[in-house]
C-alpha cells in the first residue's frame, strides 16, 4: 500500500496529504490507459523521486513563530542513523520514534551506545574519519612508479585500511580521543609491514593488531595513510604536512595561499642546483607574500621529512644527502624527530579533544560551525574533558546537544 511505502522510504508516516499525492499518481495512472501493475509503478517512481526520500523531513505539518524548533524523533532517528550506520534506521530505532521516546537524553545515549557497538559503525569512518583525516583520495592518489614502485593499489588500500581499523579500535574500546596522535600500536598486513620495517612477525594479506615499539610511529602523524596523502607524487611536501598537523590534528585556521604561487618545480631561481628540498622550501620565506604563513607550516613538515613520500623511514634524501628533521611548532617548541612532535602535541590535550569534536560536530551537522555552535560546544568540552577525552563522551555530547536535536525553521 501506499501508506507501507512511504513509511519505509521516509523513514516515517506519511502525512494526508502525502498519501494523497501519491493516490492521485495511481488514479493518473489508470486513467491514462495504465493497469494496476503499471499504475503502481508510476507511484513508486513518484516515491523515488520525492523530496521526502532524498531528505530528513517532518512528520507532520506545522506553523511556528520560532526560528528554530526541536527535530521530531522520526527526524532524529534519521539523522543518528545515517550519521553513525549511514543507512536508514533499524527496526528498533523506528520502534522508539513511533513511541516518540527516542528524545529522552538516556534514552538518546542507550542507543549511541547500542549503535557504536553494531559493526555497521565502521560506517563513521568512511563517512567521518576519512574525511577528517583527508584520505578521501588515496585510492586514487598518483605516484611516480619509477621512485615509488612499492606503490601499488594494494598497498595504498592497506594504509586506509590501517586507518580505518585504527579508527574503528579507538571507538570500540572507547579510548581518549588523544591516542590518535599517540598509540603504542597498529594494524598491519605482511605488505604494509615492510614499509614500516618490521617483517619477523606479520604474514599475509590479512590485517592484524600489531604491537609498536618504535616510538616515531603509533597514530596519525606516524602512518603512512596521512603521509602518503599530504605528498606529491614524486616527493614529500612540507607545506602539505605541516597544514595538515595545523588543520586537521591542532584545528588552527591556516590562511589559503595567495592567487598565482607556483610549486617549487616550476620556481626559477638561481643557484637552485644541489639545494635540498628543505632549502628549496624556505626559498617560500624569502617572497613576502608567503613568509607569514609559511614560517608556520614549513617548520612542523620539517620534522616529518624523515618519512618519504609514501611513509617509509629514512635518514638520507634521494640525493643522498643527510635529512635535517629540525622542526618547530608555532608556539616555539622544538623537535627534532616525530616522536618529540608527537610528544610536544599531547600536552595540548584540550585542543587536541576541541578539533576533534568540531570536526564530528560540523560533520553530524552537515554544515561549517558558526558563532553560537563554538558557545554550545564549550559546555560540552568541560564534560569531556572530565571523562579524559574518550570518544564515545564526544560522541555522545554532540548527538544530544542542543545543535543536533534541533533545526531551523525556513522561511
Amino acid at each position: 500500500s501506499a501508506k507501507f511505502l512511504t513509511r519505509k522510504a521516509f523513514r516515517r508516516p506519511p502525512t494526508m496529504s502525502e498519501l494523497d499525492v501519491l493516490i492521485n499518481v495511481y488514479t493518473l495512472g489508470l486513467k491514462n490507459n495504465l493497469n494496476h501493475s503499471e499504475s503502481l509503478g508510476l507511484m513508486l517512481k513518484a516515491v523515488l523521486v520525492s523530496p521526502q526520500l532524498l531528505f530528513i523531513t517532518p512528520s507532520a505539518e506545522f506553523k511556528s513563530n520560532e526560528k528554530i524548533v526541536s527535530i521530531d524523533s522520526y527526524q532524529l532517528a534519521s539523522r543518528l542513523s545515517y550519521l553513525l550506520w549511514s543507512s536508514p534506521p533499524d527496526q528498533q530505532l523506528a520502534n522508539l520514534a513511533d513511541e516518540a521516546t527516542l528524545i529522552n537524553p538516556e534514552v538518546l545515549k542507550e542507543q549511541v551506545n547500542r549503535m557504536l557497538n553494531n559493526p555497521k559503525s565502521k560506517a563513521l569512518f568512511d563517512g567521518f574519519g576519512a574525511q577528517w583525516l583527508r584520505l578521501n583520495n588515496l585510492e586514487n592518489q598518483v605516484f611516480d612508479m619509477e621512485i615509488f614502485p612499492d606503490m601499488t593499489l594494494s598497498l595504498r588500500m592497506a594504509m586506509i585500511d590501517e586507518a580505518r581499523l585504527f579508527f574503528r579500535s579507538i571507538i570500540k574500546e572507547n579510548k581518549s580521543v588523544i591516542e590518535f596522535v599517540d598509540s603504542d600500536y597498529t594494524f598491519l598486513n605482511e605488505q604494509l609491514s615492510k614499509l614500516y620495517g618490521i617483517t619477523e612477525s606479520v604474514i599475509g594479506e590479512d590485517m592484524r593488531r600489531v604491537k609498536l615499539t618504535n616510538p616515531n610511529r603509533g597514530g596519525i602523524i606516524g602512518m603512512p595513510a596521512t603521509l602518503a596523502s599530504t605528498s606529491f607524487s614524486n616527493r614529500t611536501s612540507p607545506v602539505r604536512r605541516g597544514v595538515w598537523v595545523l588543520e586537521q590534528v591542532l584545528g588552527e585556521r591556516v590562511p589559503s595561499p595567495p592567487p598565482d604561487i607556483p610549486e617549487l618545480e616550476e620556481l626559477d631561481h638561481e643557484n637552485e642546483q644541489g639545494l635540498t628540498l628543505r632549502q628549496r622550501t624556505e626559498l617560500h620565506q624569502s617572497e613576502a607574500t608567503c613568509a607569514n604563513c609559511h614560517k608556520l607550516l614549513d617548520p612542523i613538515g620539517f620534522g616529518l621529512e624523515n618519512f618519504d613520500a609514501i611513509g617509509r623511514w629514512r635518514e638520507v634524501n634521494n640525493e643522498g644527502l643527510r635529512i635535517d628533521s629540525s622542526g618547530q611548532l608555532p608556539n616555539g617548541e622544538k623537535f627534532t624527530t616525530p616522536a618529540l612532535l608527537k610528544s610536544l602535541l599531547i600536552k595540548r590535550k584540550g585542543d587536541l579533544a576541541r578539533n576533534f569534536t568540531e570536526k564530528f560536530m560540523a560533520h553530524a551537522l552537515g554544515r561549517q560551525l558558526e558563532g553560537y555552535d563554538y558557545i554550545v560546544i564549550d559546555q560540552l568540552m568541560d564534560k569531556i574533558s572530565a571523562d579524559d577525552y574518550r570518544i564515545r563522551t564526544i560522541i555522545t555530547e554532540v548527538i544530544t546537544s542542543y545543535l543536533f536535536t534541533h533545526r531551523r525553521v525556513e522561511g
